[in-house]
């Protein structure tokens, strides 16, 4: 008789059909099985149940789904609202499965399955149950896996059959194998479930094995307003020693960051960063990065405790869909996705506390440094990890939040996530809106935030060259997106957001943001392309970037009333003017010019995009609206002259638009489908506005575009189609079939629809 003992909750699948329903009466086949007792104790119980014919076939293969449906009826965990694409309401698993969902015990695969059917492996069973038993407590410890097969079991679960070996959870067979890939059958699931209860001293009688007493390193530090965070360091024996703690102050914000070593002064294997980033609203970001420079790897934990709560809701992201990584031929395939999601915990009927819980990312530190002593800088991306549990006590009406992150060897781990007393969001409505857009648009916002800023996905032609390659790309740092949101729906989480970005802003201009003096930003990697044909390297002045940038800041001191920003457009628009004295234009006629792309000093002078160009004419003549000083509208007016004595070279033969035009007046470059448009149909709108006429030859530009979209039956956006219509273009697309209003525009044209 073998008594092998396995299985319980994993990160990446689960979820079955549930036994039909049982007898009262003890089943009649278990009376000689080695787990009688156990078995017909759960019956009791209501954990486990027979069929109707009075059996429980004790040697019938477990699937994922019977198992977890075990599980959460053995931790009468809290009922959940959303399970899995495979697992519809209809399901007889669906409360079960969606309680598990809830409770951080099932993830489910990347496309948003359970696979319920799927039958239970060993290896799989050892996750669960180590996921099962760390929702009650922690358990840290491992043991050196001895198992003769051990090298069979898969990466992922690796480190929990170590666990559940050390606790005695589980064991391999007489002849020491583990048997990964063995499914697991009824009678086996029983005596695991009835042991773990004994284990956490649910059962009458059992006596809860306490968490070994490793005294794994924890520091604390208060939030202020009742709060705390705890970050755990969960490795026996190494402390985190305290080093210093400073503070930098934002507009309407604060850090405070604290500093630790990994192990002690004289024996450090890398450092730990928080900082607490407080708002004048008093939620908080809580950033953690550890930096781990030694050859061990460990894993931390972020833990937010709250005293006064009965109840709690966790709203995952990826309920709402999965992310459609579909391949760029600039970008690749972006790993990267959106937080976890929103914790709401309750005390009674009242809020007690909000978290945006993010993920985990791994990665490290590149550079490449050239001659001139300045270097380009990115992070090498290697992985996006999730995991948390919730640890709730009702006796003392009291649960904690634990984030867990990896810790790699000679690697970056960082990880975030936002605490609010009040609700980030006020409607469910805008939430699921905002979680929607979060999938969609996965790849420029919401997702790998640090105290240095947001980090997405680079184009493979950076340098130094991985093709996963991520940076601090101004474009999506400046918080346009989130400040658009906020004038449309005001919930608090968007408010942070902007406040988040303008802080991040803040700190990539060295504080200088702070004091009103808003600076022209520089993009901080190498862009090869601009290297080979210009000899351009980082850092360097991006056009458009910094046109999107300025905006932001500007239209967030109007919005809130913030006076340092309230000017913040005047210093790119006096750099915008500067160009022609330094150089850095290309001259099309003794009285106009267009102004380089990018700007480095010592690099040869670059293209000239038209978006870019039309951005830069639009942004003076804001400026000028709001300063009144002539030379905005001059140095405009000279733009707008170039561009037009340029076409209709502007105009390929197919009827679309050149990209760019470079200091020989070669025109190369397919356009971008819609972004030029948009930017030709806003710029006739700013004429408008300041009494000038349209212009004739961007109204043939903007015909020639629109027309060469209907012919080749490409989509084209609502926006678009609507100012289409409004500037009596409405001719070209009258019945186009392809018009689709519900997809998002490009987020260069989102920023600028967005004025």
């Amino acid at each position: 008789m073998k008594k092998t003992a396995y299985l319980l909750m994993l990160t990446l699948f689960l979820v079955g059909l549930p036994v039909i329903n049982a007898s009262a009466e003890p089943m009649v086949d278990v009376q000689d099985h080695w787990a009688k007792n156990e078995i017909n104790a759960l019956q009791e119980r209501g954990i486990i149940s027979g069929f109707e014919d009075g059996t429980f076939r004790p040697y019938a293969q477990v699937t994922r789904g019977q198992f977890v449906a075990f599980l959460v009826r053995a931790l009468e965990l809290p009922k959940g609202d959303s399970a899995f694409r495979d697992v519809p309401k209809t399901s007889k698993l669906y409360n079960d499965i969606s309680a598990a969902k809830k409770a951080g015990l099932i993830m489910g695969t990347v496309e948003g399955y359970a696979k319920a059917d799927e039958k239970i492996t060993r290896t799989d069973a050892a996750a669960l149950l180590d996921r099962a038993v760390q929702h009650e407590g922690d358990y840290p410890e491992k043991a050196q896996l001895v198992y003769t097969d051990a090298r069979l079991i898969s990466k992922y679960a690796y480190e929990s059959v170590q666990r559940m070996t050390y606790y005695k959870l589980i064991s391999g067979t007489q002849d020491n194998k583990f048997q990964p890939l063995k499914i697991a059958n009824r009678g086996e699931s029983a005596a695991l479930i009835y042991r773990m209860l004994s284990f956490i001293g649910k059962l009458e009688g059992s006596t809860p094995v306490k968490p070994a007493t490793s005294n794994p390193s924890i520091t604390s530090l208060d939030l202020g307003d009742g709060n705390k965070v705890q970050i755990r360091l969960n490795t026996a024996g190494l402390p985190l020693q305290y080093i210093r703690q400073d503070s930098v102050t934002h507009i309407r914000a604060t850090d405070k960051n604290y500093y630790y070593h990994i192990g002690s002064a004289q024996n450090s294997e890398g450092t730990l960063k928080v900082t607490l980033r407080k708002l004048d609203n008093s939620d908080t970001f809580i950033y953690t990065q550890f930096q781990n420079k030694g050859n061990s790897a460990h894993s931390a934990s972020i833990i937010l405790p709250f005293a006064n709560a009965t109840s709690y809701d966790v709203s995952r992201i990826d309920s709402y869909g999965m992310v459609d990584r579909k391949h760029n031929d600039t970008f690749g395939i972006d790993p990267s996705s959106h937080p976890i999601g929103l914790l709401s915990v309750k005390n009674g009927d009242q809020p007690a506390g909000n978290v945006m819980m993010g993920k985990n990312y791994i990665s490290l530190k590149r550079e490449h440094s050239y001659p001139n002593g300045q270097k380009s800088v990115l992070r090498e991306f290697l992985e996006e990890y999730e995991s948390y549990k919730i640890l709730q006590n009702k006796e003392s009406a009291s649960m904690s939040m634990e984030l867990d992150m990896k810790v790699p060897a000679n690697a970056v781990s960082e990880s975030w996530a936002l605490l609010s007393n009040q609700q980030l969001f006020e409607s469910k409505e805008n939430k699921d809106h905002w979680f929607k857009r979060s999938i969609e648009e996965y790849t420029t916002i919401n997702s790998w935030l640090t105290a240095e800023g947001a980090y997405t996905k680079l184009p493979w032609s950076v340098e130094p060259g991985y093709k996963m390659a991520f940076g601090r790309n101004l474009g999506n740092m400046q918080g346009g997106i989130y400040l658009e949101e906020f004038q449309g729906l005001k919930e608090r989480y968007f408010y942070d957001l902007v406040l988040n970005s303008v802080a991040d802003l803040n700190i990539f201009s060295n504080g200088a943001l702070r004091t009103g003096n808003v600076p022209v930003f520089k993009t901080e990697y190498t862009s090869t392309w601009l290297k080979k044909e210009y000899g351009t390297t980082a850092p360097y002045i991006d056009t458009r970037h910094n046109e999107n940038t300025a905006l932001f800041l500007k239209h967030t001191g109007e919005e809130f009333g913030i006076e340092q920003l309230a000017a913040a457009n005047r210093k790119y628009a006096d750099f915008l003017v500067q160009q022609k004295s330094v150089g850095n234009i290309i001259q099309v006629t003794p009285s106009s010019h267009l102004i380089a792309d990018y700007y480095a000093p010592g690099s040869e002078k670059t293209h000239v995009s038209l978006n870019h160009a039309l951005g830069e004419m639009r942004f003076l003549i804001e400026t000028y609206q709001q300063t009144k000083e002539e030379k905005y509208h001059k140095t405009a007016r000279e733009i707008q002259t170039a561009i037009e004595f340029l076409h209709p070279r502007w105009i390929r033969e197919d009827g679309d638009l050149w990209y760019q035009v470079n200091g020989r007046m070669e025109f190369n470059g397919r356009d971008y489908p819609w972004l030029t448009l948009a930017d030709l149909l806003l710029s006739q709108e700013r004429f408008e506005e300041i009494g000038q006429a349209r212009s004739k030859v961007f109204d043939e530009m903007i015909r020639s575009k629109t027309k060469y979209l209907v012919d080749t039956k490409q989509p084209i956006k609502g926006e678009i189609v609507q100012m289409l219509r409004d500037q009596g273009f409405g001719d070209l697309v009258e019945g186009y079939g392809s018009v689709r209003t519900a997809d998002a525009l490009e987020k260069d044209t989102l920023d600028l629809l967005a004025e």
